[in-house]
């Protein structure tokens, strides 16, 4: 089995129990923080992915851990997903399950690339803008990209809409070389 189909198998069973259950937009809160818990801090993460502690141990503690914070659902997955070894694939695992949410709710989810944060403001313009192009609700997560020169990347499902200064200059660069033009001549 790939590794991208294991966090897909892991999903899509999370997804169905969410479903069952009514709980969707809370379990994936729920995972979201605990993954976020989990691989935020080093020693957490080397703990868990350690072949030296105890798999019987680790699965003991990732059960006290969640134990009382999250729902029994995502209480039995993280356990589940320790025992069987899988705690690598939790942040594919969330992404995975993000998407299927979406999918679900008809959402799409939208990420903007810029070398610095856009602002408040320019974000719920570019959120508004693509929604009514496509008619649905999006999720928004922004990245800043320091290798950027200037603009911003879009990328929506399976879109990207590059409106950054580096595409402009290669697209200046495409077009110069159709044309043909020798470097140095002015006419």
């Amino acid at each position: 089995m790939s590794l991208n189909q294991i966090s897909k198998v892991y999903a899509t069973a999370l997804l169905e129990l969410a479903q069952e259950t009514n709980s969707l937009e809370s379990t994936e809160e729920e995972l979201s923080t605990l993954v976020d818990i989990f691989f935020s801090d080093e020693s957490i993460r080397h703990y868990f992915l350690s072949p030296l502690v105890d798999p019987s141990e680790k699965e003991r503690t990732a059960e006290k851990s969640v134990q009382g914070k999250a729902s029994d659902i995502v209480a039995n997955f993280i356990t589940l997903v320790v025992r069987k070894n899988r705690f690598l694939f939790l942040k594919d695992i969330l992404e995975d399950f993000r998407t299927g949410v979406d999918r679900l709710k008809n959402r799409s989810s939208l990420r903007i690339v810029s070398k610095d944060s856009l602002g408040k403001e320019a974000v719920d313009r570019i959120t508004k803008s693509i929604s009514s192009k496509f008619g649905r609700e999006v999720r928004v997560t922004e990245q800043t990209d320091p290798t950027l020169i200037g603009g911003f990347k879009i990328f929506i499902d399976d879109f990207l809409i590059d409106a950054s200064i580096r595409a402009k200059l290669a697209g200046i660069e495409e077009a110069l070389l159709q044309k043909k033009i020798p470097v140095g001549a002015f006419e």
